[in-house]
């Protein structure tokens, strides 16, 4: 994936963390571009929201937490190719 992939929605949150962390702390929030549009109680429910705003493209789900937890996910969907030309 390109290094700055979801860079714009990143730094979105950022900017808004005291914020978001003040008033919704443990849910999860929905982030395009520069816009915030809402924060949920379930990851779910922010997908299905931005799969139906904004469709199959890229865009930010986060859970709002103060000290954040680090996961790794794995998939066997995902396959990368190296190309030597």
């Amino acid at each position: 994936m390109p290094e700055n992939f979801l860079r714009e929605e990143l730094e979105t949150f950022e900017k808004n963390k005291e914020n978001l962390v003040r008033q919704s702390e443990g849910k999860y929030v929905l982030i395009k571009g520069k816009e915030i549009v809402n924060c949920f109680d379930t990851e779910n429910d922010a997908i299905k929201v931005g799969l139906g705003r904004f469709g199959n493209v890229p865009f930010l789900v986060k859970k709002i937490e103060r000290i954040e937890q680090t996961h790794n996910f794995t998939s066997n969907l995902i396959k990368l190719e190296l190309c030597h030309h």
